[in-house]
């Protein structure tokens, strides 16, 4: 498949059975500040973030606690900025994987597209800033 126009990893995100806890942990262990919490309504999503140089880690997952207190965590997957998310897209399907369509993401302006085939069951996403209009109406 040739290039989809990646220009640099976004962000990495931490799939939690925890995800408050999880993004506490990390930050009272490795003196990770983080900086900004985002809690999806209606959803239970809960996500907090932090920017280690220029790539952020993201903690995800419900922000509820658990039936028990085992707290797990887990690669949740790589996003990598590209400068346009449908030409993406396009040659993903073009080489024969599956590709989701794109859609608004957490981050105003910008538009997500997850690759759901051909990555060696990494979980592999896709972000394209400056898409959509920062109005607060992402579709």
């Amino acid at each position: 498949m040739p290039g989809v126009g990646a220009t640099h990893i976004d962000h990495v995100v931490v799939g939690s059975s925890h995800s408050a806890r999880t993004a506490k942990h990390f930050s009272e262990t490795f003196g990770i500040e983080i900086l900004r919490v985002f809690k999806r309504p209606g959803s239970g999503a809960h996500m907090e973030f932090a920017k280690l140089k220029e790539v952020v880690l993201e903690f995800a997952g419900p922000g509820e606690e658990p039936d028990n207190d085992d707290i797990k965590a887990r690669l949740g997957g790589v996003v990598l900025a590209v400068d346009d998310i449908d030409f993406a897209v396009a040659k993903i399907r073009e080489a024969g994987f599956e590709a989701g369509d794109p859609h608004p993401a957490v981050q105003p302006g910008a538009r997500f597209a997850t690759m759901k085939s051909g990555t060696h069951r990494m979980p592999f996403g896709f972000i394209q800033y400056e898409a959509l209009p920062e109005d607060g109406d992402q579709g």
